[in-house]
């Protein structure tokens, strides 16, 4: 038997980013899939970047935290959108929050209105619009507070 591995480097650019505190700790595993779909989707409408020229995935440092949150270029080289997604997080969760806010589906599912699209479709049965919608509004409040 023998061992094959294959793929390929695809140099980017990418911005990490890490929830701590309570919040994060409790959140539902569930969440973490959720929040990245909602970003990618929060990023293209709040900095007219298309759809296709971002994506994101979930890395986990160590098993007794909050996976972090990778958004990247899907352009080789790096097209600069995560650097201005890290520029303007606040408004970007502003209109991820804004896209799961909507009616368009129950709390505990996701549509191809909020958070579905064609590449996410092997996560389509874990999003929830919801569990989404509550963690940004509750960090969004916190930011308010903050400043």
């Amino acid at each position: 038997t023998q061992t094959h591995h294959l793929g390929h480097e695809f140099l980017t650019d990418v911005v990490e980013l890490r929830f701590s505190g309570r919040l994060a700790m409790w959140a539902e595993s569930k969440l973490w899939r959720s929040l990245v779909y909602t970003l990618l989707e929060g990023a293209s409408q709040a900095l007219s970047i298309r759809r296709d020229d971002l994506d994101g995935t979930l890395y986990r440092h160590t098993y007794n935290e909050p996976p972090a949150i990778v958004l990247f270029d899907n352009v080789p080289g790096g097209a600069g959108h995560v650097k201005r997604i890290a520029e303007e997080l606040v408004s970007v969760f502003a209109a991820a929050y804004q896209r799961v806010n909507n009616e368009c589906c129950g709390a505990e599912t996701s549509c191809y209105e909020c958070l579905r699209n064609y590449r996410n479709q092997p996560y389509h049965d874990g999003l929830q619009r919801g569990l989404a919608r509550d963690f940004l509004h509750k960090v969004l409040n916190a930011v308010k507070l903050n400043s």
